[in-house]
């Protein structure tokens, strides 16, 4: 009679092996979206293979990879693709592709609810460690899949050093806007819970508009670090708006703590704009987009330096997306998004304007929920229009045709 030796859990062995702090479900779950989310925005050629047992807080995330044009596979204990049940407590999530590899498993099996120990790693040739425990235990040949997606056989120390500082800067936000509820005293238990869950939507929203520049930025990192005689002044731009954007993101979590959250102070005006044209400019990649910047006003403002940045990041963002992602989008000549400072009278104005063409539905655009983008929250505009207000300024949609857009910020000068 042939013995029967059962498998180990080397899964959680190759966790246990990497020195990683323990890391809050919430930013686990912010991980998970910020290497999923390009690929489900952007389906492209790669597959997903998962093993998510808890999936409270992510079940819309899992939802669209099931029904996503992208090749998946699960592998909990109820998908019938595993050899043996030996991995317990023990997930995972892989991402492979052309362009990227993100590799995240994690154990909750741990003293604490709320808390994981995880192993991680990005675009680098040990990735096949973990993909080759995966692929003894289950029935289907992912072997194929490492062989197919190797986007890069080199580690590559600056990319992934860059995503642990970033996990490590939202797991601190994390459980810094998780104290913050525990500080939220004033009010009845129905606006306590209304406060919660709108603050909740709307900084993950602002969560998401700064993961988006990083996991953008990473990429930057990859492609010029595969290449020769690479300029060390791009990799540090580069990294400079990843810290930029993380920080922005730790910001928006940490101002859970408290309703009054502005920092108002006297800004030169023209340095907020550069900061928001430099952490945008990703967004202008192999787009034929032409940015103008007309910055020359020698002005100061009263404002929170953060959240003016975000608006401006924001109104950037949605002008991009206004001209498609389409390949004959690309193509198109003439395209241009222009930010113009100027003053009137006792306030700055700040111009944002393109010729994606008209608005749809302009009179709903500030309405939470509305939203014309596939995928979209409706949550960019009316943030940005509450933070404006909230520093005694105004943002509106001053015209919208098929000649051109403009939002204009109204802000005070000191």
């Amino acid at each position: 009679m042939k013995k029967i030796v059962r498998q180990q859990n080397y899964l959680k062995e190759l966790i246990e092996s990497q020195e990683n702090k323990f890391l809050s479900k919430q930013a686990l779950r912010a991980l998970m979206r910020a290497v999923l989310e390009p690929l489900l925005d952007n389906p492209e050629p790669g597959v997903v293979l998962h093993r998510v047992v808890n999936r409270q807080g992510i079940m819309g995330l899992i939802k669209r990879l099931e029904f996503s044009e992208v090749e998946t596979y699960d592998f909990s204990d109820e998908s019938g693709n595993l050899r043996e049940k030996v991995w317990a407590n023990t997930e995972f999530l892989c991402v492979l592709t052309h362009r990227f590899v993100a590799i995240i498993l994690w154990d909750s099996n741990t003293d604490s609810d709320s808390t994981v120990r995880y192993y991680s790693i990005y675009n680098s040739k040990l990735q096949n460690e973990a993909l080759d425990i995966i692929n003894r235990n289950v029935i289907i040949d992912i072997a194929k899949f490492q062989e197919k997606f190797k986007p890069d056989r080199r580690d590559n120390v600056l990319l992934n050093s860059s995503i642990r500082r970033l996990v490590s800067n939202m797991d601190e936000a994390s459980r810094d806007a998780v104290l913050g509820f525990a500080e939220y005293q004033s009010g009845t238990p129905e606006k306590k819970s209304s406060y919660a869950e709108t603050g909740v939507r709307e900084v993950a929203h602002e969560v998401k508009n700064q993961l988006s520049i990083c996991d953008l930025y990473t990429e930057i990192i990859r492609k010029y670090s595969a290449k020769q005689g690479i300029e060390e002044e791009t990799i540090s731009n580069a990294l400079n708006c990843i810290t930029k954007a993380v920080k922005m993101a730790g910001n928006s979590l940490i101002s859970l703590k408290s309703t009054e959250t502005n920092v108002l102070k006297p800004h030169r005006l023209r340095e907020i704009i550069e900061s928001a044209v430099d952490l945008t400019k990703v967004y202008f990649e192999c787009k034929n987009i032409e940015y103008i910047i007309e910055n020359n006003s020698d002005l100061r403002i009263l404002a929170d330096e953060n959240k003016l940045t975000a608006v401006l990041i924001n109104l950037v963002k949605n002008a991009v997306e206004a001209f498609g992602f389409e390949e004959e989008d690309a193509l198109k000549s003439g395209k241009y998004i222009k930010i113009k400072a100027e003053k009137d009278g006792d306030f700055a104005l700040i111009r944002v304007s393109d010729n994606a063409g008209k608005i749809e539905a302009p009179e709903k655009i500030f309405e939470k929920g509305f939203t014309t983008k596939i995928g979209g929250s409706g949550l960019g505009l009316p943030i940005c229009k509450k933070s404006m207000e909230e520093q005694l300024g105004q943002l509106k949609l001053e015209h919208t045709g098929e000649d051109y857009t403009e939002f204009v910020i109204r802000i005070g000068l000191v």
